[in-house]
């Protein structure tokens, strides 16, 4: 009887040149022969019918089809907005278009503000933040823990936008910040919860006493968060002064 050759591979020829069976090459080579049924199957996926889901559970089809049905639901299912899943894609979107479509709410200052009572609804009142020299002011509560300064029953809110009503120097450059967070608001400053907001009255219209609104990138935050306000210029004691507008978010 002949060696077998190559034995470490299983492929193996008898002594009349044939392969040994259920040697590797003798399983490759029924292989090949049955390839011959590939094409004729393949082609159902170009051609033939296919049942879809009302088919084979797990099968080309199947999944083809169950993938065309949730993404359907991009464009025709409701969805629960920011009522539904947190963080999911409908929520985001939700999200978006309440910021642009939304209800805004405005605000000026109780009598005497703290981390506890600090908005009202009124035009005569408004906050007033004091700089530091060429440093940021002491922090003033403008929202604290009982406030509800969107519609009663929002998850969220932020602060949109400001309006300033007086500035003790016109002629400098401000710079002014919120600061957001449920502890103090130098805990708060730490943790970098707070945005800010360049002024120049002289030099943008709209930025000035009498002008328009002021926008404020700020995150979105839960109810019952505080908020407050700093302001800075060059000069100690300088007063800026100012009403805030809000949006809320139901989830």
């Amino acid at each position: 009887m002949v060696t077998p050759i190559w034995p470490q591979e299983g492929v193996a020829l008898n002594s009349t040149g044939e392969l040994v069976a259920n040697s590797l090459g003798d399983v490759a080579n029924d292989t090949l022969t049955a390839a011959g049924g590939i094409e004729p199957e393949t082609d159902k996926i170009d051609q033939a019918a296919v049942d879809g889901l009302g088919g084979t559970a797990g099968s080309l089809a199947y999944i083809a089809a169950t993938i065309e049905v949730d993404t359907n639901k991009i464009d025709e299912a409701a969805t629960t907005g920011l009522t539904g899943t947190h963080d999911s894609l409908a929520y985001r979107m939700a999200e978006i278009d309440r910021h642009i479509h939304g209800r805004e709410r405005w605000w000026g200052a109780v009598a005497v503000p703290d981390e506890t009572d600090a908005i009202e609804a009124n035009v005569t009142r408004p906050f007033a933040a004091t700089s530091g020299a060429d440093t940021w002011g002491t922090a003033i509560p403008i929202v604290g823990t009982d406030d509800v300064p969107s519609i009663a029953g929002d998850a969220y809110w932020d602060a949109h936008r400001i309006m300033v009503t007086d500035l003790d120097d016109e002629t400098d450059t401000w710079r002014f910040r919120l600061i957001y967070g449920t502890g103090t608001s130098g805990d708060a400053i730490t943790a970098g919860q707070w945005t800010e907001v360049m002024l120049q009255s002289n030099a943008v219209p709209g930025n000035r006493a009498g002008g328009q609104p002021v926008d404020i990138i700020m995150r979105r935050v839960a109810s019952g968060t505080k908020l407050w306000a700093q302001a800075w210029n060059d000069t100690n004691g300088e007063v800026l002064s100012f009403f805030l507008g809000v949006h809320g978010y139901e989830g």
